[in-house]
């Protein structure tokens, strides 16, 4: 990274850094830590689905990073075959994996959306701020 910490430039944007995506990516991957909601009987089938669509969607999101890396570095190559750019843009497993976070996505979001009423319905009690 050039000095000032601003990121190297592609195709005049700043690139961020990844390493905190990847580090959040390498958690939910490995599995959530136990919080304010573990352990309560009413949640705890719920926080099992919860954390698979957390899993689920850091793998999809794992391959969407790939395929953005890889058309990255074909882009940022000094020579490349229309042959390249061809079987790049015909991969149709980054189409499924965006289709697969979606669905993963839009579950997470019902299934925190059912935690809360549960939560807040007296259903559980949690600490303060949790």
């Amino acid at each position: 990274m050039p000095a000032g910490g601003g990121g190297r430039k592609l195709f005049g944007m700043t690139e961020r850094r990844s390493a905190p995506r990847r580090r959040l990516r390498d958690r939910i991957a490995s599995g959530t830590t136990p919080g304010a909601l573990a352990g309560k009987g009413e949640l705890r089938n719920l926080l099992l689905l919860i954390e698979d669509d957390l899993r689920e969607s850091a793998l999809a999101l794992a391959a969407v990073e790939a395929y953005l890396g890889r058309a990255r570095a074909l882009v940022e190559r000094p020579a490349v075959a229309a042959t390249e750019l061809s079987q790049l843009a015909g991969e149709e497993g980054v189409v499924e994996r965006l289709e697969a976070l979606r669905e993963n996505v839009d579950s997470l979001r019902r299934r925190m959306g059912q935690a809360g009423t549960t939560v807040a319905r007296g259903g559980v009690r949690v600490h303060p701020g949790a």
